[in-house]
């Protein structure tokens, strides 16, 4: 047994304060165990129980331990492999072939799965990668993704379901993590432990001399069962794929004290936001927690607009997309650095397309939705909650519609109600001329007589954009009115008496 390095390279505490689900994760470069003569809670974590040939390095070749794959021959006993696709090659390495190191017995796994992208489609984009310790985070809904043949978005995992755990006990998944010898850039696979998909990194470990990561996960069990699960999607550019042996997963109590303590134990840097379920195209405020007097703060919002801040309290982080996305505080006081990691603690929800309105008589038609608000003038009606709202007054009418969610969207139309008494559509009086560049008269007939008279002119949604009120006397009368200051569109001019309403749509066109 080689002799353990003590030197740990990087800590990274995963504290989610919500679902206290994954603790923290810790790596280490060495090769050698953590943890010694612990009880292994997994069975064949070192794959030496298996029929599996070792690779030959060609695609096709019947040596896969994936079904899915058309060179499947052969199983890791207990493990179970899924997605992949039929070029993946995932399969045994052993000290006969020397491609990697094997730190363990004589057997590790090859996640042999071609290339993939990580960030983008172009196959070289690692710009979305956020490091993050131990981890890195970051990726673009959908990726990394391969093509169908190497299993698409799903990758290919191996896994295996452990039972007899205590619910609120704390575990710790102890493994070792290496990859093809001559590759110069580190790869990324993912660990799930019941929670989602955690990124994590691997390094080339040549059969001479190598040096893998040893990675120390704890973890709070949520069930009397979990599933653990590594998947892989492929090389990026200079990049290795995984090799993976010495799996162990065992009680906290047997965890060697050489690693510093977090079971537990929530971050200092906490934060939490004004709307964590929200639209599409929609925006949240964030607000720090933290109680270890931080000096300044680092804000990671992937999938978030803009994508990182700064600022002590971020406000107005928008979300374009339908999804879920983790939030990331990394604090710094005279202590160190803090991070907090909340997985998938913001949801956005589609907004729904806008409503169409249809007219008939006068029965305003939304098209379908779970709820309804109709409103006239952007003013709520009472009681009008359904599909449909007949109107009895001329003016703006909206409907504002609700999905399952809670997003909403809306339409506002005119509607001229006719054959009531004291609204007409205005052939009692002249408005010339019209179009106009913004300067016309309107000019009364058929007897309308004067007196006190309003004025006003609206724009298509309704906002007043011109209003007088005065008294003019005669029946023939005229008043010219000057709107040099509004845009070219369509307005709606409004003429009321003491006994009469007129309305009459004219155009500024300067």
């Amino acid at each position: 047994m080689k002799s353990t390095l003590v030197l740990l390279s990087v800590a990274f505490a995963l504290f989610n304060t919500a679902t206290a689900q994954v603790i923290c994760i810790y790596c280490y470069d060495q090769n050698d165990s953590i943890s010694y003569n612990v009880t292994n809670l997994l069975l064949n974590g070192g794959f030496e129980d298996t029929n599996c040939p070792p690779s030959t390095g060609v695609i096709g070749s019947p040596t896969s331990f994936c079904p899915n794959s058309n060179g499947y021959v052969c199983d890791f006993a207990n493990w179970t492999c899924t997605g992949g696709g039929s070029d993946t090659y995932a399969c045994l390495y052993n000290d006969s072939i020397n491609k990697s190191l094997i730190i363990e017995g004589t057997n590790a796994v090859y996640f042999g799965n071609y290339y993939c992208n990580p960030c983008s489609n172009n196959g070289s984009d690692t710009s979305c990668f956020i490091n993050l310790g131990c981890s890195v985070t970051g990726f673009p809904t959908g990726y990394p993704k391969n093509t169908p043949q190497y299993g698409g978005k799903t990758g290919v995992s191996l896994q295996q379901t452990v039972s007899g755990l205590t619910i609120g006990n704390t575990y710790v998944l102890e493994f070792w993590a290496g990859g093809e010898e001559s590759y110069s850039v580190k790869g990324i696979f993912a660990l799930d432990v019941g929670f989602g998909d955690t990124m994590l990194r691997c390094t080339a470990t040549g059969w001479a001399g190598g040096i893998g990561t040893r990675y120390i996960v704890e973890f709070n069990a949520t069930a009397t069962s979990h599933t653990i699960k590594f998947t892989n999607w492929g090389h990026f550019g200079a990049s290795t794929e995984l090799v993976l042996d010495d799996v162990k997963l065992y009680t906290l109590s047997q965890l060697n004290p050489i690693v510093p303590s977090c079971g537990g134990v929530q971050s200092s840097s906490m934060f939490n936001a004004s709307d964590t379920t929200i639209c599409q195209k929609f925006c949240t405020d964030f607000f720090d927690l933290s109680t270890n007097n931080p000096t300044s703060w680092e804000w990671l919002f992937p999938g978030g607009t803009p994508a990182s801040s700064t600022d002590q309290n971020p406000a107005n982080i928008c979300y374009n997309n339908p999804g879920t996305y983790d939030v990331t505080l990394i604090t710094t006081s005279v202590a160190g650095n803090d991070t907090i990691t909340l997985s998938n603690y913001i949801t956005v929800y589609t907004t729904p397309a806008f409503p169409t309105i249809t007219v008939t008589g006068n029965v305003l038609s939304s098209s379908y939705a779970p709820a309804y608000q109709w409103q006239f003038n952007s003013v709520d009606i009472p009681g009008a909650t359904n599909q449909d709202y007949t109107a009895t007054q001329t003016g703006y009418y909206t409907v504002i519609i609700s999905d399952e969610n809670g997003c909403v969207s809306s339409t506002t139309i005119y509607f001229e109600v006719t054959g009531i008494d004291g609204t007409t559509n205005g052939n009692q009086i002249s408005v010339h001329p019209n179009p106009s560049n913004g300067t016309f008269i309107i000019e009364s007939l058929d007897g309308f007589k004067g007196g006190n008279i309003s004025i006003e002119v609206m724009n298509a949604v309704g906002q007043k954009v011109f209003f007088t009120a005065e008294n003019i006397s005669g029946i023939n009368w005229k008043k010219e009115i000057e709107l040099s200051d509004i845009s070219d569109d369509i307005y709606y001019l409004e003429i009321k008496s003491e006994n009469i309403s007129l309305k009459k749509k004219i155009i500024i066109s300067k």
